[in-house]
Parts: structure tokens; sequence; C-alpha cells
């Protein structure tokens, strides 16, 4: 009975715990809990067996799945996370050459790496964000091809035709996403917009994720890449450094971009 008991209120700190922080580790958890590691593991999967957790490499996560729901609109998601983005965005550059053919979905992330591309000569930018498109406007030296489809208000992009893209070899692209796990991938809260990013993905030769540290973790509905697909995440020192070294240890580069101010 003694045993019984011990076994529930460990799991219930082991809920607590995932509460609070989002995610734990087996180590951490073993350390606490005074039990050893395989103890730790066989909670970690009880407990996912029954829908309240995701096992995740060296611990778990909340099982983050996110209804879908309205897009917040593209000038409010602008003016989160902005020194994280401007920070990224500048990373983000600094893969790119002359000539480059590069790949920009509609998130906020890659609209802010647009400032940062015009300075480049003979690009070819390929987006489906008429936000992204008109930073171009003073800049003649860039090409920008925007695919057809349905406007979508809320995000400012073009949506629901990825065969309108054209038939084009992309060096690099940059995407975002409202989720980023191992397991799940990149994720979105619309399949329309999940859609396109394939269709976008499918054309460059490198695929980079452009992720702000509050994405980190979570899962949408829509994967739209897997995290083998990812050719490198690039990212700020906010970010969860256990889950960064996930990635690596995946064998997926993680660039660390560090924020001013």
């Amino acid at each position: 009975m003694t045993e019984t008991l011990f076994l529930e209120e460990r799991r219930r700190t082991i809920l607590d715990s995932l509460k609070r922080h989002g995610r734990v580790s087996v180590k951490e958890l073993s350390e606490k809990l005074n039990v050893s590691a395989v103890t730790i593991r066989q909670d970690l999967r009880a407990l996912e067996e029954e829908g309240l957790l995701e096992r995740t490499y060296g611990g778990a996560m909340l099982r983050t799945l996110m209804p879908a729901a309205p897009e917040v609109a593209f000038d409010v998601r602008r003016e989160v996370s902005q020194a994280e983005k401007t920070a990224m965005g500048r990373a983000a550059a600094a893969l790119v050459q002359d000539n480059f053919g590069v790949a920009l979905d509609a998130s906020t992330t890659a609209y802010a790496i647009a400032p940062f591309l015009k300075g480049f000569d003979n690009l070819t930018v390929v987006t489906n964000s008429l936000m992204t498109a008109q930073v171009f406007l003073d800049s003649p030296r860039i090409n920008v091809i925007l695919p057809g489809g349905k406007l979508r208000r809320d995000s400012l992009s073009l949506v629901g035709h990825p065969t309108s893209l054209p038939d084009i070899n992309l060096n690099i692209g940059f995407f975002s996403a409202r989720g980023l796990s191992l397991e799940a991938g990149l994720t979105d809260i619309s399949p329309e917009q999940a859609e396109i990013k394939r269709a976008m993905l499918a054309l460059c030769r490198q695929v980079v994720a452009v992720i702000d540290s509050s994405k980190w973790g979570l899962v949408s509905p829509y994967t739209y890449a897997p995290a083998q697909q990812m050719s490198r995440i690039i990212t700020t020192e906010k970010a969860p450094i256990d889950m960064v070294e996930q990635f690596r240890a995946a064998g997926i580069n993680v660039d660390v971009a560090i924020t001013e101010g």
C-alpha cells in the first residue's frame, strides 16, 4: 500500500514539475525523488500511455497539442520577441550570398530577415508574404516572386495554390513555425499555411528553421517538416538548452544568435 501511494505521489510530482517548467529530465527527477533512472523512465512511459505527457530524449514534455484557433494578426505578432527576431534575422542573412535563390515563409520571423537581405546583389526571393515582398520594393537588384492563391488577411499571406510556385532551384529557405519538437518537427495551426510551406521547402537545397525561444517544445496540429528535413536551426540564447542539445544529439546543427539589450 505504501509503495502504491509513493508511486502515485511520485507521478503527481512529475506532472506538477511539467506544469511549472514545461519539460523535465530523467536525471533531475531521479535526483529529486531519490529513485533510479529506470524507475523514472517507467513512470514517464506510464504517464505517456495515459496521454498526460510526451517522452523526449532524456526526459519528457507536456503534451502541448494546440487546438486550431484564429491566427493572431501579423502586426500583433510582429511586436512579439522583437529582439530575438532581429538577432535571428542577422544570423540568417549571414548564410546568404549574392546570386542566391531564397525562400521566406509568411512568418514575422522571416519578415525580420528581409531587411538584412537588401544589400545582396541579384537575389531571387520566393515568398508568400505580402509584407515581406513589400520590404524589397526599393531594392531593384532583388527579384521577388509571389505565388498565386487566396489572401489570408490575418497573416497577410497568399495560400491555396502551391502549384503556382515557380519551377526553380533555391539555395536556401528560412521557415518559422508555431511549434518545434524533435518528435513532431515544425508545426503550424493552419493546414493552408502548412501546405504552402511544404511546397516551398521542396524547392530548397538547404532548409533553415528560425525559431524563437517561445516555440520550443510546442506542437501545433499540422506538421509541415520533420526534424530530419532541417539543415539547421537558428535560435537565440533564450532557447531551452536541454532541447537545443537534444537536436544537436540528433545530428541537427543549432546556431545560437545573441540578442542585444
